[in-house]
């Protein structure tokens, strides 16, 4: 299932009504949006395919991870100052205008000096600290901080204790290594894993990109009649107050704020592109569902008992519910309409052509 229609069936499934579903005519059919699509060309659009080849240096890539992670720390007795290079081991909580502020302190944290894991100044203010000793840290937040937008080039006081220091050894990657680590016997077994399981990440995301791309050229290449803004309105309203109830959701359990969520969600720096955003994404799913429609129109598409029971079983496991759940919570001639729309879709993708960029 396409992006766009899991996002239908997700919006259904909250409850919210979706412009792509309509309303229902009194003989049970689902009335359709405004608008059509005039003549879509949806077999043969042509896409530039995402590169699935594995390098050599990708796969060296994740075992020097894998090395590095099972890299031996070893105290250091015989000076107490932190310098560069140097793994701290500290407890630390930040300040802003006096005040603390949320997720910025941390005990018995493992710093490597120099790494630049944290923000400008805070590693080099601790060289020269010793260990036992509490020192206060200046440092100062990018500009943007995409991690918190609120927190853009501002600066923050740090109070840091050092509890030790330790330097790392590396170790060297052997089968007793490997055997010991995970579920291979050899380096070479552990080798051929990490290239086959970097080639089926590649495929997954090969696949989305394909759906993605050809979908936007198809839209691109198609001309539109009688698309009302109502349409795009309720689509924008559903998604925004299905995205707001799931904001709600993480910023319960994990403490996201808004602006945390838009970042990470849909990488907006600010509301007012987030807004943006979800404007566009309602005129690309209306759009999309128009040429949904003028596809099944034209191959005269139609849904058999077994692809609707098929259908149930696929999106109730896909949202963790019991078919009878489903059938409670989205009228059958939605979910036949989503599975119509699904195979009309994926004729779209079946036919298209991977175009090599030159």
């Amino acid at each position: 299932m396409g992006r766009g229609l899991q996002r239908t069936l997700a919006l259904l499934l909250t409850g919210a009504l979706l412009a792509s579903c309509g309303g229902k005519k009194e003989d049970n059919e689902l009335e359709r949006l405004s608008g059509s699509a005039v003549e879509a060309h949806y077999k043969g659009v042509e896409y530039e395919p995402y590169d699935t080849s594995v390098s050599q240096e990708e796969i060296q890539a994740r075992i020097d991870s894998f090395v590095d992670s099972h890299a031996l720390y070893v105290e250091i007795t015989d000076r107490n100052d932190v310098r560069d290079g140097d793994i701290a081991n500290i407890d630390y909580t930040g300040y802003m205008d006096g005040e603390a502020f949320e997720n910025g302190s941390d005990k018995g944290y493992d710093l490597t000096i120099g790494s630049g894991q944290f923000i400008s100044g805070f590693e080099s203010g601790l060289i020269g600290a010793k260990v036992g000793e509490t020192v206060d840290v200046e440092a100062t937040f990018p500009d943007p901080y995409k991690k918190n937008p609120d927190f853009s080039g501002k600066k923050a006081v740090f109070t840091v204790k050092v509890n030790s220091i330790k330097q790392k050894q590396e170790v060297e990657l052997t089968d007793e290594l490997v055997a010991a680590n995970t579920d291979y016997a050899t380096v070479a077994d552990y080798r051929d894993y990490i290239e086959e399981s970097l080639r089926t990440q590649k495929e997954t995301y090969a696949k989305s990109s394909k759906e993605t791309l050809v979908m936007k050229n198809l839209i691109e290449q198609t001309e539109f009649t009688g698309i009302e803004q109502e349409d795009i309105d309720s689509y924008y309203e559903s998604s925004r107050s299905y995205y707001s109830n799931l904001a709600q959701v993480y910023e319960s359990t994990y403490g996201y704020s808004f602006a945390m969520f838009i970042l990470y969600f849909f990488g907006c720096s600010s509301e007012e592109e987030y807004e943006e955003l979800l404007r566009e994404q309602a005129e690309f799913e209306v759009k999309r569902t128009l040429i949904l429609y003028y596809v099944i129109d034209k191959e005269n598409l139609t849904l058999s008992d077994e692809e609707y029971a098929e259908a149930m079983e696929r999106y109730a496991t896909q949202y963790n519910v019991t078919v009878e759940e489903l059938k409670e919570q989205v009228e059958e001639p939605k979910i036949r309409m989503l599975a119509q729309q699904e195979k009309a879709e994926q004729l779209i993708y079946d036919s298209a052509v991977a175009v090599e960029k030159e």
